[in-house]
């Protein structure tokens, strides 16, 4: 997340891809620092700000028309497999915070609800983006839309806003090792690391990232819905259950 909207900042401003990881991964490490229950209006704000900047660029998009026509370049099936990776990938991250909810199910439902809408409009944007600039690169598609420094603001909310949850989810996670945690300080110690991961490594392409997500994720749901729905076992009396994890790690190999 860090790479891809430092790389997209930097085609908008020709170039300092390492600095705008620096500016990326601070924001980020911000968010963790005032905590996830002191964000309130911060996070609104940035968020409200984001809602309408892609009204703006929805619009803008269908205003100027399709022009160009797609070469396919990926099967039905792969792309549905890559699009199913990303929900999944979410769903550790968004049960880290839902658990926390006074009302689970209503917690869960909307969340679900949330993302498939929101997910559903992104990807509507992206494919009317690519046929009306025959552009994949989110950056090139904004300059071409004429967005300028609102797309500068897309770029940056969208990744902070985001990529905040994901280290933080880390550090909450990181408490099932050991409880002796801090989850903020987990969580900063993550986004530095990403940070800096960005800043050396090349992940032009991530594809082969999404299906490795996939192949941890969908035998590790697959078990703890059947466990928790089918067998009620809520793993409140042990720290591991070794069945388990010998039915997820079969799942890995087959997906593999």
């Amino acid at each position: 997340m860090i790479y891809d909207g430092s790389l997209s900042a930097a085609s908008l401003f020709h170039g300092y891809q390492a600095l705008w990881c620096i500016v990326i991964g601070g924001l980020i490490g911000l968010w963790i620092f005032i905590g996830i229950k002191n964000l309130g209006k911060v996070n609104s704000i940035a968020m409200m700000a984001l809602f309408v900047l892609t009204i703006v660029l929805c619009f803008t998009i269908v205003r100027q028309g399709h022009n160009t026509q797609i070469v396919e370049t990926i099967s039905f099936s792969a792309a549905l497999e890559l699009s199913i990776s990303m929900p999944l990938s979410w769903l550790p991250v968004i049960s880290d915070y839902t658990k926390e909810a006074k009302e689970p199910i209503k917690a869960s439902l909307i969340s679900a609800l949330t993302y498939s809408l929101t997910s559903s409009w992104m990807f509507l944007i992206g494919m009317m983006a690519a046929m009306m600039t025959g552009e994949s690169d989110i950056a090139k598609i904004m300059l071409k839309a004429g967005l300028g420094i609102a797309a500068l603001i897309i770029i940056i909310l969208s990744t902070v806003t985001t990529t905040f949850l994901d280290a933080l989810s880390a550090g909450i996670s990181f408490q099932s090792i050991t409880s002796k945690a801090d989850e903020r300080i987990v969580g900063l110690i993550v986004a530095l690391i990403g940070t800096l991961c960005a800043i050396v490594f090349p992940m032009d392409d991530i594809t082969n990232f999404l299906y490795f997500i996939g192949s941890i994720f969908t035998p590790m749901i697959a078990v703890m819905i059947v466990s928790f729905f089918f067998f009620h076992d809520h793993c409140e009396n042990q720290d591991y259950q070794w069945m388990n994890l010998l039915i997820w790690l079969i799942g890995f190999i087959c997906y593999r």
